[in-house]
């Protein structure tokens, strides 16, 4: 309780400062004008309406979170509104999530869930459908086929899968390469952190970003069984587990030419190889820089690998429950405001429900499953909640009584269990899909 208390407090002084400090405040806004003088719709009241996951109508929003701070009725428009967020750069919702992160990590410190030492991180991508507006397509760009065209985004996101914390995502043009972006990445990882990619990753270039680092970046990529002669050889062979070189191509030596690296044709790097086999009997192999097997034992890395499955959950939980592509706004700023509050307020609610699994844990121990929290009803729990927790002097009691409603929601986690995935084709008009899995919370 400690813990989230402090990171509460933290983010309601990054608050208070971006709105008070002159180079913050230049940072974060569109003019050094705006939000200087006391208005119905000042800097804290637009940031805290659009963090009460902001999903119904600008009408209702902004008139529910009147109610809420008990100023009676309200006399702003929606076009006030409107106007009034356009004034604040989807920068400042960037950053309050990287203060949430960094106040967790500090907080948490102690408590932190670890494999040998490191934070395991998956790095991985998505997509997100926008608006198909000419604004936002010519920023964003299109994809299609022979049936039409729709407007796309490039996510990106790198998620600590032991502590179901999304560290850092970003929301790119979509003809932008999540190869190239998870690169320009790599400097703002640090030594402790285990970087977990699948099989779109690999390649002489990015390995060798991560081997040269000033201090190396350790990594565990699925490779293609066909990658290159060195891979095809290994799986032909009788090993599980050996040391090999990968070496330096035409293709890759031009690539990182154009990044600034001159590196001789046939440049050796050194690489462990690991072959696992899956349950339907094939075969896959897995690249790292995890060169000590005493230390790091051939029989973890399946396992290791399989934690990366955690981002694609949390992106499932980011579409579906989150609204993801819900955005409430028709313009890149507005997209880009929604889509860093997003991830936030998963974050959010990740580390408000930490103190509850004490709780669960014992809950788990007197039934047939391990229990957790039933996180679409956690999220709907959050709504305008969220409001009081930033404005209450004594946010403590928010938190506790936001931690007993969470662990009074728990849902069975079943083991190895496995539901066959059948893709059918989105009906492409109607603003509502009806899916089976679970029911809108908000």
């Amino acid at each position: 309780m400690s813990a989230n208390l402090k990171i509460i407090s933290d983010l309601k002084n990054f608050i208070a400062l971006s709105q008070s400090d002159s180079e913050l405040k230049n940072l974060f806004t569109t003019s050094a004008k705006h939000f200087t003088r006391k208005r119905k719709l000042h800097f804290e009241q637009v940031v805290l309406i659009l963090l009460n996951f902001f999903k119904k109508s600008y009408d209702i929003e902004i008139a529910q979170f009147y109610d809420l701070i008990g100023t009676g009725e309200c006399s702003v428009s929606k076009s006030a509104f409107s106007q009034q967020r356009l004034k604040i750069h989807s920068l400042f919702f960037k950053c309050l999530n990287m203060v949430l992160v960094d106040s967790f990590y500090i907080h948490y410190q102690d408590a932190l869930k670890r494999w040998n030492g490191f934070r395991i991180i998956a790095v991985d991508g998505s997509t997100a459908y926008l608006i198909n507006k000419e604004e936002v397509t010519g920023h964003f760009g299109t994809h299609g086929n022979q049936r039409g065209t729709v407007t796309l985004g490039r996510i990106l996101s790198a998620f600590d899968v032991l502590n179901n914390i999304t560290i850092k995502t970003d929301l790119y043009p979509i003809n932008q390469s999540e190869q190239k972006i998870a690169v320009q990445w790599l400097p703002s990882y640090h030594a402790d952190m285990l970087l977990v990619y699948d099989r779109a990753y690999p390649g002489f270039a990015s390995i060798f970003h991560h081997q040269n680092k000033e201090q190396p970046q350790s990594f565990l990529m699925r490779c293609p069984v066909g990658f290159n002669n060195e891979i095809v050889s290994f799986v032909k062979s009788g090993s599980n587990d050996a040391i090999s070189t990968f070496k330096a191509n035409k293709g890759a030596v031009s690539e990182l030419r154009s990044q600034g690296f001159i590196v001789p044709l046939g440049t050796d790097i050194p690489v462990r190889l690991i072959k696992v086999v899956l349950d339907d009997g094939t075969t896959e192999v897995l690249v790292t820089n995890l060169f000590d097997k005493e230390k790091y034992p051939y029989i973890e890395f399946k396992e290791l690998y399989f934690m990366r499955r955690g981002i694609e959950t949390r992106f499932g939980s980011l579409k579906n429950q989150l609204q993801l592509e819900a955005f409430s706004g028709q313009k890149v700023e507005t997209i880009l405001q929604d889509f860093y509050i997003t991830f936030f307020l998963s974050n959010l609610q990740e580390i408000i429900s930490k103190p509850t699994q004490p709780k669960i844990t014992e809950v788990s121990l007197k039934r047939k499953y391990s229990y957790q929290i039933n996180k679409n009803t956690a999220l709907g729990l959050m709504k305008n909640r969220i409001v009081n927790l930033f404005i209450s002097s004594q946010p403590e009691e928010i938190l506790v009584q936001l931690q007993n409603l969470f662990s009074h929601y728990l849902e069975p986690v079943r083991p190895n269990r496995k539901v066959p995935r059948i893709k059918k084709l989105k009906r492409r008009a109607g603003k509502y899909q009806a899916l089976t899995n679970y029911k809108r919370a908000m």
